[in-house]
């Protein structure tokens, strides 16, 4: 038997439309004080207000035939090391969310939520964000 994903049938791009950098900055915050011990600084969260604002409303997402596959929350995880965010194809994992080098493209996967894992929308954009600027944040498109 295979996976079971709850049905959330969005792309990133379309979780990131759907909530605005206010209502995420505080599951984003609560990720950086859980993973590393300290809140976000202003000067990080106007950084992080403007790549998501610029993903979420000037960026055009292009066809891929990948998918993220979330399979468990970001707190007390390493994006590099636990994997708990994959990209993914047909045949399977791929590598981390966070490796994946071409943002737009990322921005135009499908997001599969392991029916395991509880976490709201609003929570799943904070932490898709936190996945895609996890080695290095900048604006892409």
């Amino acid at each position: 038997m295979g996976l079971t994903y709850k049905k959330i049938i969005m792309t990133v791009l379309e979780i990131f439309k759907k909530y605005d950098f206010e209502s995420v900055l505080p599951h984003l915050d609560h990720l950086f004080v859980v993973n590393s011990r300290h809140h976000l600084s202003d000067a990080s969260i106007e950084v992080f207000r403007g790549i998501y604002n610029h993903w979420a409303q000037e960026c055009e997402p292009k066809s891929t035939n990948l998918y993220i596959e979330l399979a468990s929350r970001w707190e007390m995880t390493n994006s590099l090391i636990d994997w708990n965010c994959s990209v993914n194809d047909e045949k399977g994992l791929l590598y981390s969310a966070a490796e994946h080098k071409d943002k737009i493209e990322v921005l135009s996967m499908e997001v599969k939520v392991r029916v395991d894992v509880e976490i709201s929308e609003v929570e799943l954009a904070a932490g898709l964000f936190w996945e895609m600027t996890y080695l290095k944040p900048k604006k892409d498109c």
